[in-house]
């Protein structure tokens, strides 16, 4: 058991119990030696170092200012660690039916759900945001969460790799926020309406996930890599998949009828997307660590398409299978080139 579950689990709620994979990321994080203890008591990061690059793993976190002990709603919900400078917290939250989700406490009295469980919660963190808040979650990481983005490098890459999931480029909210509604009936808080009326409906239309021969696409960039040359890459199309829009390869699309809402339905998407990299993986290993050069045939097809991702797989001579992936954009592109497109800058 990791010394940060040690130390929480005397003060959990009945009920409540430190997700598994949480455990396991506590226990991963104190071996690469990134708890540390002073006065304060003993904190835990995502990151090498003292710096607060985003969360801070605490056992001396409370609710205080929230909930007080024997007050409604206070056994259902456990701090974490300290999510911002400014007293944010993020804690787990057994909701009405008895599910354990996570949520962040603001000081302002912010109040946000953002992950569903345990392992969501970890694919935020890696995400890279430098605070947790309504104000940063929802976008993609700006100038600011730079240094964050960097130093939590290692643990998004533990993250996919230890439970065979992607990290999208930003996160989402969910709206209607079920935390905040939840916190308002138990406080008793009247509920606000917003300026110019009710909030509009939810689309009625239903979210289907696109479908994708998996095999099928790792079949033709198979065969690709073994055509013959073509101006020193590989952008004919993958044999018996459409055309992209913007290079040759297999496209991903979201549904036409309606592109994800809510983080249920962005999950779903960036699962499918997942075991389409599962499928890569098992065929070339490991994706290599390197991004692609500045100004690259692929960092300048990340620009175009808005994807902020791509997985590289050298494949035989100096051919790269590429996998560009966003969740949130709905979009994932297959693509064979060479070396150079990938590592020189590009004139293409």
């Amino acid at each position: 058991m990791s010394k940060l579950s040690q130390l929480l689990s005397p003060k959990l709620p009945p009920g409540m119990s430190i997700p598994d994979p949480l455990e396991r990321a506590w226990t991963w994080m104190e071996t690469q030696g990134w708890g540390f203890e002073n006065k304060h008591g003993y904190f835990l990061t995502p990151y090498a170092g003292t710096a607060e690059l985003g969360i801070v793993f605490s056992p001396t976190e409370t609710l205080t200012g929230w909930f007080e002990a024997g007050e409604n709603g206070h056994d259902r919900l456990f701090p974490l660690g300290q999510t911002d400078g400014t007293g944010g917290s993020a804690a787990l939250w057994r909701d009405p039916s008895d599910e354990v989700r996570v949520v962040v406490l603001g000081s302002e009295g912010e109040r946000l759900y953002v992950a569903d469980d345990a392992i969501d919660f970890l694919r935020l963190l890696a995400v890279g945001y430098l605070e947790l808040n309504s104000y940063s979650i929802g976008e993609t990481p700006i100038d600011d969460d730079e240094e964050s983005v960097a130093a939590l490098s290692d643990f998004r890459a533990w993250v996919e790799q230890e439970f065979d999931v992607s990290v999208p480029p930003k996160w989402s909210v969910r709206k209607p926020d079920p935390f905040a509604a939840w916190v308002g009936e138990v406080k008793g808080e009247e509920l606000e309406v917003p300026v110019g009326g009710p909030a509009p409906e939810p689309d009625p239309t239903p979210f289907v996930l696109p479908s994708v021969d998996i095999d099928a696409v790792v079949s033709a960039c198979r065969k690709l890599l073994y055509e013959p040359r073509i101006d020193g890459f590989r952008f004919r199309r993958l044999d018996g998949l459409r055309l992209t829009t913007a290079a040759w390869g297999h496209e991903l699309e979201i549904v036409k009828e309606r592109e994800p809402a809510g983080l249920d339905e962005e999950t779903a998407l960036a699962s499918l997307m997942s075991d389409v990299r599962s499928a890569f993986i098992a065929a070339w290993g490991a994706p290599r660590g390197a991004a692609p050069a500045k100004d690259s045939w692929v960092a300048n097809k990340l620009v175009v398409t808005s994807i902020e991702h791509v997985d590289l797989w050298p494949a035989g001579d100096d051919l790269i299978v590429a996998l560009f992936t966003s969740a949130t954009e709905g979009l994932q592109i297959a693509a064979v080139v060479s070396e150079a497109a990938v590592d020189e800058p590009a004139n293409y």
